[in-house]
């Protein structure tokens, strides 16, 4: 019996002929989503947490491109699947990355389990690992080396021992190559357990979040909140007389001629509503701080007295819907303005003539793409640390806010800007796709470090 079979033998008697429990897989998967590697993605911890939990509970046929976009990316179910969408396949890629640089960490090299999503496809393996043991790397040499043994019946006396042909005097050149390509591998996997702290971008993060996170304080959270205008009690009724087969008080749309409302039917609501993409942002850098053990407090930007902006350091979410935004903002290379033609834009006041960007805009709010601005201000009007980011529109804003909250996303943008930024105030212009009322990755327009 060869090594190869012998060990095969071993690993069967130790495990059984089957692969990992439950159990057994779901101790292996909180290990894995707690680790440093998996840490700062709460995309792709929710991404391989949903793949484990279908594949485990009997449903891998719900692993589909279009199931995975909507229950984990919260695609809208008639906007998703369309062939659109590369988000998903996105996620997988990073997910596959990250699972192979967690298996080459310490921790991740002891795993009993292995946990692997293959390229092209969704649905998670599970296997036992390879019994780690010392090997003798001569024997292993000769082994590889060596073609498979074949069984032979038992004779009382060996075979007359002929002269060697040309091709086993080459053999040595066969075991050369492969300490050569072994040694190879050994240093990829080196390179691979150095790469989490550079091309995740954590070393960049940690410098942007750097003052936040050595602070004792919360980070204060001031939250814009758009004017919203609700129909006055005498629109409900008409619009129930008119459809009095809908049902009631499921909230429906207004469905009347022009003619019979007016202005006066319109009551503004203040300081009460919270946009989607402000929503998002505000979770998503929250959460990202929970996992570093630092606390938030969360309030509406209306509602946070310029005393407290002085004594905390402040993430401000939104635009024109946030006071403190414009009213700090007034001094800043990119600032948010309006158009003559009373359009949102993004204006570069440094250039000559101003620079504008924009985008266009349906009546309902869609919009083929949008375009972010984030600052971190060291000393600003308030005296302390601001951070602040936003979008002309939600879908600006939402992914600012996941941006903010995402190593692997906000390290590469980080690494484009001059060295010592970390030390200065800087301003970053991005733009992104928007498909099917989600933004895409986004991209770097222009930035200003000072």
């Amino acid at each position: 019996m060869t090594r190869a079979a012998m060990h095969a033998e071993e690993e069967a008697n130790a495990h059984g002929t089957g692969g990992p429990g439950p159990e057994e897989i779901n101790a292996q998967l909180n290990l894995i989503l707690s680790s440093p590697v998996f840490h700062g993605s709460k995309r792709c911890q929710q991404f391989l947490e949903y793949v484990c939990e279908k594949s485990l509970s009997g449903e891998p046929g719900a692993l589909k491109e279009r199931s995975i976009a909507i229950e984990v990316f919260g695609r809208r179910p008639d906007a998703a699947g369309h062939g659109e969408d590369t988000i998903v396949r996105v996620g997988a890629r990073e997910v596959r990355k990250r699972l192979a640089q967690y298996y080459v960490t310490p921790d991740g090299a002891a795993s009993a389990i292995v946990i692997d999503l293959a390229p092209g496809a969704y649905v998670p393996e599970f296997r036992y690992a390879a019994v780690k043991k010392t090997p003798d790397p001569v024997a292993l040499l000769v082994e590889i080396s060596a073609p498979a043994a074949v069984d032979a019946p038992v004779t009382a006396l060996p075979p007359p021992v002929a002269a060697p042909p040309a091709e086993a005097v080459r053999k040595p050149w066969r075991v050369a190559i492969v300490g050569i390509c072994i040694a190879a591998v050994a240093i990829a996997g080196f390179a691979l357990a150095k790469r989490p702290a550079t091309e995740t971008g954590e070393a960049e993060f940690q410098k942007f979040w750097a003052p936040v996170l050595q602070d004792s304080d919360p980070l204060l959270i001031g939250v814009g909140h758009p004017i919203v205008y609700l129909p006055s009690r005498r629109v409900s009724v008409l619009n129930d007389q008119r459809h009095p087969q809908m049902p009631w008080p499921v909230q429906r749309k207004i469905d009347l001629p022009p003619k019979e409302i007016d202005g006066s039917d319109m009551i503004p609501v203040l300081n009460q509503f919270v946009g989607f993409g402000d929503m998002v942002a505000s979770n998503e850098v929250s959460q990202m701080l929970a996992r570093r053990s630092h606390h938030v407090k969360l309030m509406m930007a209306s509602s946070i007295p310029f005393a407290d902006l002085r004594r905390s350091q402040a993430y401000l979410i939104g635009s024109f819907s946030n006071q403190w935004t414009v009213e700090l903002s007034h001094n800043w290379r990119f600032q948010f303005r309006w158009t003559k033609d009373h359009y949102p834009v993004f204006v570069d006041t440094q250039a000559n003539p101003v620079r504008e960007w924009s985008i266009s805009s349906e009546d309902n709010g869609s919009t083929p793409d949008d375009y972010s601005l984030i600052c971190r201000v060291r000393n600003s009007p308030t005296g302390a640390l601001l951070i602040v980011s936003a979008g002309i529109k939600q879908f600006g804003t939402e992914a600012a806010g996941q941006l903010l909250a995402e190593p692997a996303e906000l390290g590469p943008i980080l690494n484009k800007l001059p060295k010592g930024w970390e030390e200065k105030n800087l301003q970053i212009l991005l733009h992104m796709k928007v498909i099917g009322n989600t933004p895409a990755q986004p991209e770097l327009v222009a930035w200003h470090v000072w």
